[in-house]
C-alpha cells in the first residue's frame, strides 16, 4: 500500500524541518512525500528543494500562493499514492511508527474509505504535549458515516481537520476538493468526506502533533473574513442537513449549534455597532440550541435559559478570550 503525504508549505522555515523529519523518518516506507511550496517569502522552498534533492520519494510543487485549500487540492492532483494523508508544515507526527500503525488499521479494514485518528496540542511556550479528547470506544468499529457522525456529536468531538485522516485515494480524486479562499475549510469538507464514504473508524492513536501558538498559523487570530466564512458554512450547513436521516440530522444540528455559539463568541472581538448587529444575525439560528446532542450545547442551553442571549454570549467570549491567552 503506497501512502501520498501531502504537505502544504507557506512560509514555516522554522518548523518544516522537524515537518518533514518526521515523515521521512517513518518506518514505514512505501510512501511519496508531495510538498506544495504555496508561494513562500522566507527560506521554505530551498528547505523544500534540499529534501528533494537527498531523497527520492519527495517532490516539490513550486506554485503562486493560493492559500492552504488550493494547495492541498494540488497535492491531491499529483499523489499516485492508494492512500492520501496530509501534513500542515507546521506540525509534526509522534512516532516514527504513526503511519505504521496507521497502514495496519487500514489493512484491517478494508471495506472503510477512511481511518481517522486521535493527535496531541504541543504548547510551545511551554514546551508541553496535551493530548485531544479520547474518541468513544465504539467509533473504533467500521460503521456508517451517519453512525459515526451521531456517535461523534454525542462525544462533544468533532474531528473536522483534514490532517487526521488516512484516506482512500479514489474517494479524493473523484470529486472531493477543498475550496478554495476559504477559512474553516476543513468543516465543508469533512462532512463532504462523510457524504462520500461507504464505512470509516476513528481510532485514538495519537499520531498527530498539532503545535498550537504559531503566529503564521491560519487560526492563531481572529479575523472578520474568518468570522464571515464560518458564518457563511453554518448557513449553507443548516441548510444541506436534509440530505442525511433524521438522527443524523438532529446531531448535524447540534454540531451547527455549537458553532454559532463559537461565531457568538468571536463577535466580543468587534466594535459595539458591529457586534451588535452580528450578534442579531446570529440570533435567527437560536432555534439550533433545541437540539442537544453535543453535551456542550446542552449545557450552554441551560445556561442561556438563566442568563439569556446577551449576557450568556458575553460569556462565551470571555471563555474564549481565556482559551486563547
Amino acid at each position: 500500500m503506497k501512502v501520498s503525504v501531502i504537505i502544504p508549505v507557506y512560509n514555516t522555515e522554522a518548523y518544516l524541518r522537524q515537518c518533514v523529519d518526521s515523515v521521512i523518518g517513518q518506518t514505514y516506507n512505501n510512501i511519496e512525500v508531495i510538498l506544495v511550496d504555496d508561494g513562500s517569502k522566507d527560506g521554505s522552498p530551498a528547505v523544500c528543494d534540499s529534501y528533494a534533492a537527498s531523497d527520492t520519494r519527495i517532490r516539490v510543487i513550486h506554485k503562486e500562493n493560493g492559500g492552504l485549500s488550493d494547495a492541498r487540492n494540488r497535492g491531491v492532483d499529483e499523489a499516485t499514492g492508494d492512500y492520501v494523508i496530509f501534513i500542515d508544515s507546521d506540525d509534526y507526527w509522534a512516532t516514527p511508527t504513526s503511519l505504521e500503525e496507521l497502514v495496519a488499521e487500514a489493512e484491517q479494514s478494508p471495506e472503510c474509505d477512511f481511518i481517522g485518528f486521535n493527535c496531541s496540542y504541543f504548547y510551545q511556550a511551554t514546551n508541553k504535549v496535551e493530548r485531544w479528547i479520547p474518541y468513544a470506544e465504539e467509533l473504533s468499529i467500521a460503521m456508517t458515516p451517519a453512525n459515526c457522525i451521531v456517535h461523534l456529536v454525542a462525544s462533544g468531538v468533532f474531528p473536522m481537520s483534514a490532517c487526521f485522516k488516512l484516506i482512500n485515494r479514489s474517494i479524493l480524486a473523484d470529486k472531493l476538493r477543498f475550496i478554495k479562499g476559504l477559512t474553516s475549510e476543513d468543516i465543508p469538507w469533512f462532512i463532504s468526506l462523510m457524504e462520500s464514504s461507504h464505512k470509516c473508524r476513528f481510532v485514538n492513536n495519537y499520531a498527530y502533533v498539532y503545535r498550537k501558538d504559531v503566529p503564521t498559523s491560519i487560526s492563531s487570530s481572529f479575523s472578520l473574513k474568518k468570522y464571515n466564512d464560518l458564518f457563511s458554512i453554518l448557513e449553507s450547513g443548516v441548510v444541506e442537513v436534509h440530505k442525511w436521516d433524521k438522527k443524523t440530522q438532529d446531531a448535524l444540528l447540534s454540531f451547527w449549534a455549537y458553532e454559532l455559539c463559537i461565531l457568538r463568541a468571536q463577535t466580543g472581538y468587534m466594535p459595539k455597532a458591529q457586534r451588535k448587529e452580528s450578534l442579531a444575525s446570529l440570533r435567527k439560528y437560536e432555534w439550533l440550541l433545541r437540539y442537544k446532542t453535543n453535551p456542550k450545547v446542552r449545557l450552554i442551553a441551560r445556561i442561556q435559559r438563566v442568563l439569556g442571549w446577551s449576557i450568556t454570549s458575553s460569556l462565551l467570549h470571555s471563555y474564549l478570550k481565556r482559551r486563547m491567552a
